[in-house]
């Protein structure tokens, strides 16, 4: 036999009138949600629905909202640089301007040769995110920085070491934060 369990529920006016007991739960109807009581608060907590609550993806998550549209971001973007050839190499996709980087993680896809090592950087810091990186399939690195900020959009590059990129591919993961400024 099924046991039926009913809450106080009222319309939210009458419910932020009065004050519900310490874990007591109401159901807000104009609202449709519920309401959690510690005994001191007028009206209670309400809890949030999950229309209201920022998900993730796979590629940015929301760390922070404020109430006035600002916001912090942790973003993730990941590439694949085949194709290796020369003495280095841009990767296709860039730091984006007003990043904090965190990291920009690196792994072998495809066997590297031509170069007995490489590094992965920019332009003026070759090996800011690291250098005399294994070339063997499943070689990896993490990558770390810092946090340091980009202020212009900045371009990922591969530097061969101990000779010339021939071939291979590596994936990079690219791993920062984002500010977005009061909206209004």
């Amino acid at each position: 036999m099924s046991v039926q369990v009913q809450l106080r529920r009222d319309t939210a006016a009458n419910v932020s009138a009065f004050t519900p007991a310490q874990g007591e739960g109401i159901v807000d109807l104009t609202n449709s949600r519920l309401i959690v009581g510690d005994g001191s608060t007028s009206g209670g907590h309400p809890m949030a629905k999950l229309s209201e609550v920022v998900l993730n993806d796979a590629a940015s998550n929301v760390l922070a909202l404020g109430p006035n549209g600002s916001s912090v971001t942790l973003s993730i973007v990941e590439q694949e640089v085949t194709g290796l050839s020369g003495a280095s190499l841009n990767a296709p996709t860039q730091l984006p301007a007003g990043a904090l980087v965190l990291a920009v993680a690196a792994r072998v896809v495809t066997a590297i040769t031509g170069a007995t090592s490489f590094s992965v950087g920019y332009s003026g810091s070759i090996g800011a995110f690291g250098s005399g990186l294994g070339i063997a399939a499943g070689s990896t690195n993490e990558g770390l920085i810092g946090p340091n900020p980009f202020y212009n959009a900045t371009t990922i590059v591969l530097t061969a070491a101990g000779g010339s990129f021939a071939s291979g591919a590596v994936r990079l993961s690219l791993m920062y934060l984002t500010f977005i400024p009061p909206t209004s």
